[in-house]
């Protein structure tokens, strides 16, 4: 919908040696950091890399039930910094290899391949508290946590023909995943998720572009993904769970009294996702075109997508039925299961122009956006669970209980930026107007197993962001931006039952904060014949809000701001720097959502602060 961010990490090509990181900090911070570029030959060059990083976690359960010790190993590696009943004590490591080949100028491969792992406890949501607008406590009796493991590898090759470049790259990621869950997070016994995931997907994308100094530019090209997902789940109802379940059996209107005589009652879950689609685009750009700077460029992309998926869900569990003086046991077993799917097809155009002047940048730009739609598993514990509460055997629409559908938007954008003060000071502004239909929009389930995503009517974003870089003098710099961004739903209704709805009609979309500001400075200070080279000293103040946090608008977090701090001591190939992060040490809600009635939010980042010791060698 808004683009792609391209990420250029540090090229063994124009750099060799190798490069360590030590940082430590309160609550149990430490990471270690390593890595080594290398160029053997002109035609061959590498880098090897890898990181662990540990913390304690920030918050703390106070639930006296809550036993995270066998799971956690942060606390088993570091158990000075790690606190019993802290959330959020994470781990983490990873490797990554980088492998460049140019046995010609006009041919070059780079092969990239990583490995990362994580390891966490979870999850810091507290009871809210509309006094204050802010989480309470955290007070959950059931353990949650969550790891991951993913495998990336990408292959790229360029080839420099006479007046064009063609490149190809293929990729494939594998992950595997797992988390459990105090879906209610209460200390109640209700319900709890353990869910597991793998994943491989592949993707391949070939473009070819003009090169040269011809006026007439294009680019051109086709992609492709597959990737199949296996995600296997379990839901266990415990005692208060089974109670209220228990509760609505008897409130059914049943002829005959029916008690379920189970401990625990386990939904299992089993679903196979699979996607894979095909695009293509291409896109001219006429430069000079009338007078010298203005260039026009029109693009269109055609995109298909595939989704299918595989599910089943079962659950079973035991009752007694009374009929008089009779007491007959009943087992009750209920199943969903079958096979759905849904293609998607979408031609996208886009239309820019753009003029250019010393340095000096003009543009407007049109084009359309798409996000296909898909599957929300979490509902099928929801249609499991009311089949559970039927006396009779309930049938469902599947496909539109489940999907959800795909979300467009027409982005309409004009902007600048400009260079003033023989280039010490750069200003660039974008107005823009986001007009949406079918928006894609998260929210916690009906039964709150688990966030789904439901398409919410139409609504419009319109704003402006500002930006500024000023370098008045040389060893003092300016960096400021601001962001302004009014996003209301134009046309929404949400269905409460067959004869009423909900109208959310210029209320506000959840989740997008009315303001972002960021300021930051950085002063540097060179020394001679002393044993240091530099002092840098650099702070950054950040800001964001109003944020809505549901359709109502009923709830919200207000304008709040950050102070982070940074000094850093530079000798030749090592550098020692004491940081600061939350310096205020401001209170705000980073999530908010509500489930079975309650409302919980997670509660941001303390004032925390460390150091870092950088070497090179």
């Amino acid at each position: 919908m808004g683009g792609l961010i391209n990420i250029y990490t540090l090229s063994p090509y124009d750099y060799q040696g190798t490069r360590a990181k030590l940082s430590l900090g309160n609550y149990g911070l430490t990471k270690v950091q390593l890595s080594h570029y290398a160029k053997p030959s002109e035609k061959f060059a590498f880098s090897l890399g890898g990181n662990y990083s540990a913390s304690g976690g920030f918050l703390k359960n106070q639930n006296p039930d809550y036993r995270p010790e066998y799971h956690n190993f942060a606390g088993t590696l570091f158990p000075a910094a790690y606190e019993k009943n802290k959330i959020e004590a994470a781990q983490s490591a990873s490797l990554r290899a980088n492998a460049s080949w140019r046995p010609s100028e006009k041919l070059s491969l780079n092969y990239i391949g990583s490995y990362e792992y994580a390891d966490q406890n979870g999850y810091a949501y507290g009871k809210y508290n509309f006094a204050t607008n802010l989480p309470d406590t955290i007070n959950y009796n059931d353990l949650a946590y969550y790891s991951r493991n993913v495998v990336n590898n990408s292959m790229r090759v360029e080839y420099q023909g006479k007046n064009f470049k063609i490149a190809s790259t293929t990729g494939h990621q594998f992950l595997k995943d797992s988390l459990l869950l105090d879906q209610d997070f209460s200390p109640a016994s209700m319900f709890t998720l353990f869910q597991s995931q793998k994943l491989n997907a592949f993707n391949e994308e070939i473009t070819i572009r003009s090169t040269g100094e011809s006026n007439f530019q294009w680019i051109g090209g086709v992609s492709g993904f597959s990737q199949k997902m296996n995600t296997e789940s379990l839901v266990t109802f415990k005692e208060d769970g089974i109670a209220v379940i228990q509760d609505n059996i008897n409130n059914s209107g049943m002829p005959f009294p029916l008690t379920i005589i189970n401990e625990t009652i386990p939904v299992v879950g089993e679903y196979i996702t699979k996607n894979h689609g095909f695009a293509a685009f291409l896109q001219p750009s006429l430069n000079n075109f009338l007078l010298k700077g203005l260039s026009v460029s029109a693009g269109v992309r055609f995109d298909y997508e595939h989704v299918s998926l595989e599910h089943f869900t079962n659950s079973v569990f035991d009752c007694e039925i009374r009929m008089g003086q009779t007491v007959r046991p009943y087992a009750k077993n209920d199943t969903i299961a079958g096979n759905e799917k849904m293609d998607f097809t979408q031609l996208l155009p886009k239309f820019s122009v753009r003029y250019e002047k010393a340095g000096n940048i003009a543009y407007v730009s049109v084009s359309k956006g798409y996000k296909a739609g898909g599957y929300n598993l979490q509902m099928f514990s929801d249609l499991i669970e009311t089949k559970m509460r039927s006396q009779q055997s309930a049938e469902f629409d599947i496909q539109k209980s489940t999907s959800f559908k795909p979300e467009y938007s027409w982005n309409y954008e004009v902007g600048g930026r400009i260079s003033v003060l023989d280039g010490k000071m750069n200003l660039g502004a974008t107005l823009f107007l986001l007009d949406i239909s079918d928006q894609q929009i998260v929210e916690f389930a009906p039964n709150g197993q688990g966030r789904m995503i439901k398409n919410a009517g139409e609504s419009q974003s319109k704003g402006f962001e500002f930006e500024a870089d000023i370098h008045p003098f040389r060893c003092f710099g300016i960096g400021l931006s601001y962001g302004y961004v009014e996003s209301k739903f134009t046309e929404y209704q949400e269905q409460v039952d067959e004869n009423s709805f909900v109208d959310y009609s210029g209320k506000y979309v959840p989740f997008v904060p009315k303001q972002t500001l960021s300021a930051t400075a950085i002063y540097t200070i060179h020394f001679k014949n002393l044993f240091i080279d530099r002092l840098l000293i650099s702070g950054k103040y950040s800001g964001a809000g109003k944020i809505y946090w549901n359709e109502t608008n009923d709830v919200s977090q207000k304008f709040y701001s950050m102070l982070n701090g940074r000094i850093s001591l530079e000798k030749g190939k090592f550098s020692l720097c004491v940081w600061g992060e939350n310096m205020l040490n401001s209170k705000y809600t980073t999530f908010y959502f509500k489930t079975f009635g309650n409302s919980f939010g997670q509660l941001g980042k303390p004032f925390h602060f460390g150091i870092d010791l950088n070497m090179r060698f």
